[in-house]
């Protein structure tokens, strides 16, 4: 049965590709020689680069455009695309701390909350689920100095980080719930708790601001929810399989995380602006869509096109991405009547913040350029 719906999943990746291919090779106003320049930017260092009309599914640009490449937090479409596409966005969650039995134990009990943090910087920047309050309210009006909590449903990342807020203050030795054992068991009666926002409102937050372990929590509640293991191999599986069924090509898709954090990451501008195509229509994907930063106004490029880009200002939706040697966005450039989608992804660029800034200059002067110019069909070969 999967290797029927693998077929099929090829089919329709390889139908796609076509429509975004087999356009002809001349265009009645070809992109202008400024837009080559920037794109040969000798800090930009020669990006993978596709830009397709969403109207007729035109190719205007393709450098490389099926190249696999490291693309930074850009894979981040992809972890929210997944979290959209197989859970319910409405869905809150609960993270509640109780007494039991015994004085100096406690029992903290979360449905998986992606929310939580010990973090106050984060709790004051975000409105999270703070763990320390938790366990604040449980030992109020004590002299506790050692105390155990019995927790289930939250990540023992998250417990070892609870336990280091405390320092040397209070002493928490954590025990995990054994799965299968009811959790409300080792209760007496609920002291404190604290509701997340609805699921919607994380990924919108995750893509604005691109929060790197959000987007692994959320793809992992997604991969789970889908019947895969909480492994990179099910990671995996389980987004090849949710591309597939979009029919959105896969090609060499591998996901070493999905924050983008990883150098193993790999994925071609083909498939990101493959998958825009379908966050832009997809009905449970608008929320990725409508979560996007916008060019000069929100999120992580409220500080981005300015300057020679500045006409940009406004019309540009995209994710972007940066770690130590990548440069990437990948979005929807609005223009006139026409709206391009678009995925440029470079690598081996140089870790000097002054000169990746410089790589993320030309990309925005490129889709400024894009924006301004009439392109009506495919630009013709690169000029030297």
């Amino acid at each position: 049965m999967r290797k029927t719906k693998g077929l099929i999943a090829a089919f329709l990746s390889l139908f796609l590709l076509i429509g975004l291919t087999a356009q002809g090779v001349q265009a009645a106003n070809p992109l202008p020689q400024e837009f080559y320049k920037n794109l040969n930017n000798k800090y930009l260092n020669n990006p993978s680069v596709l830009i397709v009309n969403r109207a007729n599914s035109e190719v205007v640009f393709d450098q490389a455009g099926d190249k696999l490449k490291a693309p930074a937090s850009t894979i981040k479409l992809v972890s929210a695309a997944m979290a959209a596409m197989v859970l319910d966005t409405t869905t809150t969650f609960t993270t509640a701390i109780y007494s039991t039995d015994k004085s100096n134990v406690f029992t903290l009990i979360s449905n998986n909350d992606p929310w939580v943090t010990s973090s106050a910087k984060e709790r004051d920047r975000a409105k999270r689920t703070y763990l320390p309050q938790l366990v604040k309210d449980a030992i109020a009006g004590t002299k506790l100095k050692r105390i155990t909590v019995n927790y289930s449903g939250i990540e023992y990342s998250d417990m070892r980080s609870l336990k280091r807020a405390f320092g040397r203050k209070l002493y928490i030795t954590a025990k995990a719930i054994p799965v299968g054992t009811d959790p409300t068991s080792l209760t007496v009666s609920k002291i404190s708790e604290s509701q997340s926002p609805q699921l919607q409102n994380m990924i919108k937050w995750c893509l604005l601001y691109s929060d790197n372990v959000l987007a692994q929590r959320l793809m992992m509640l997604a991969v789970e929810k889908g019947g895969f293991p909480k492994t990179k191999t099910g990671m995996n599986e389980f987004t090849i399989q949710e591309l597939g069924k979009l029919g959105v090509n896969y090609a060499g898709l591998y996901l070493a995380d999905a924050s983008g954090l990883s150098s193993a990451d790999q994925i071609s501008p083909r498939t990101l602006v493959e998958l825009l195509f379908k966050i832009r229509t997809e009905p449970k994907l608008q929320i990725v869509y409508n979560s996007l930063p916008t060019s000069g106004e929100s999120g992580t490029l409220v500080n981005r096109f300015h300057g020679t880009a500045a006409d940009a200002r406004g019309l540009v939706k995209a994710k972007t991405g940066s770690t130590r040697h990548t440069v990437a966005l990948a979005g929807f450039a609005s223009a006139r009547d026409e709206e391009y989608v678009f995925a440029i992804i470079s690598n081996n660029v140089s870790s000097r913040k002054s000169r990746q800034d410089a790589a993320r200059a030309a990309i925005d002067r490129m889709l400024s350029i894009l924006i301004k110019t009439d392109v009506q069909a495919p630009t013709p070969e690169i000029l030297n």
